[in-house]
């Protein structure tokens, strides 16, 4: 099957951000979170360069203070046990190398501003008013008042920031992202609630978790990431699939594929999670050579419902039990054969 690497994922993930005009900061940031490193590895990821390569620029722009891939190593593993605190002056060398600022390279360091009673989030909404809002009362009834002024005169990307901006003190950037993506379950559940909906308490108490409307079906984009045992290396491998929705099973079945490989996904939606199971044809002639294989999948939801992501789990070609990131996103709604003709052999 025809697949790409990792690597070269990643080389076009920053032609695409560096074409749009965005930072090599922000560049660096969108690899942290897709591929759960630090802005340290982050910033030399962006730039595709391993850790042997920013050792050579490195020792062409300072012959005299010459450092090898190890260091860059113990830099971007800092500050876990293995990695080695780089110095002021190691980190003032690499804001120049990667044409940054010293303070996105410790953007993961130890954070305790929370500790000050008088650090509030950017808005002004600090801790006490939090309290307040959760304690009732006058005070809650004044802190919810003042939140509801707060969201309403913000924009969508004003909130994206004040929210990216709380969770910094919540743990890694997996964790954090764990965290919002359970609030933002959460608030889309309390959207669909009987007291907002005007639903009768009996309706709901008769289906207190309705099932998802059919906003489901449509083209979506399959990716997965498996370990190749011949390369050893993760390679990844794509697909466009027609997915149609019956109550809260789905259904998805790839189109045509340009190497012939067939992926099938069934679906349990119970949002924000989705469980079920996977099978795939491998291409006639690729290394596989036509194998089926299957497994277990479990994907969480976004709000939007525009994509879902998560781990599959299945056995390899030596029947050992393997697992690795899947996720799909949501392309268009139609599923009409005109529509599905434009994705055939995309990948």
């Amino acid at each position: 099957m025809r697949v790409r690497s990792v690597r070269q994922e990643q080389r076009d993930l920053a032609t695409a951000l560096r074409a749009e005009h965005k930072t090599w900061v922000q560049v660096a940031t969108v690899f942290g979170e897709r591929y759960h490193v630090n802005l340290r590895a982050g910033l030399r990821m962006a730039r595709d360069w391993s850790q042997r390569d920013a050792a050579d620029r490195w020792n062409q722009r300072w012959p005299d203070d010459p450092k090898t891939d190890k260091n860059f190593s113990y830099w971007e593993l800092w500050p876990s046990r293995t990695g080695h605190a780089p110095s002021l002056d190691v980190l003032a060398r690499l804001a120049e190398l990667y044409e940054c600022s010293v303070a996105d390279l410790l953007a993961d360091g130890a954070d305790f501003r929370s500790r000050d009673q008088a650090f509030g989030d950017p808005a002004g909404l600090d801790a006490s008013q939090v309290a307040a809002l959760s304690s009732g009362g006058d005070a809650g009834d004044e802190a919810a008042e003042e939140l509801a002024v707060l969201l309403e005169h913000a924009d969508m990307g004003e909130i994206a920031r004040l929210a990216t901006e709380w969770s910094r003190r919540l743990g890694g950037p997996e964790e954090r992202r764990a965290l919002l993506l359970k609030l933002s379950a959460g608030l889309s559940l309390a959207v669909a609630s009987p007291e907002l909906t005007g639903q009768a308490p009996s309706e709901a108490a008769i289906s207190p978790h309705p099932l998802p409307s059919a906003d489901f079906e449509g083209i979506w984009h399959s990716r997965y990431v498996y370990r190749s045992a011949r390369a050893e290396t993760d390679l990844v491998d794509e697909h466009y699939l027609v997915a149609r929705q019956s109550a809260n099973k789905l259904i998805a079945q790839s189109l045509p594929h340009s190497t012939g490989s067939r992926v099938r996904i069934e679906l349990a939606l119970d949002p924000p999670v989705a469980t079920g199971s996977w099978t795939e044809t491998t291409a006639p002639d690729g290394y596989y050579r036509g194998a089926t294989y299957h497994g277990a999948l479990q994907l969480v939801i976004e709000p939007s419902r525009r994509r879902m992501s998560g781990r599959w789990l299945g056995f390899g070609r030596n029947f050992t039990v393997n697992t690795g990131e899947w996720t799909l996103t949501w392309e268009e709604g139609s599923t009409a054969k005109s529509v599905q003709r434009r994705y055939h052999e995309r990948v």
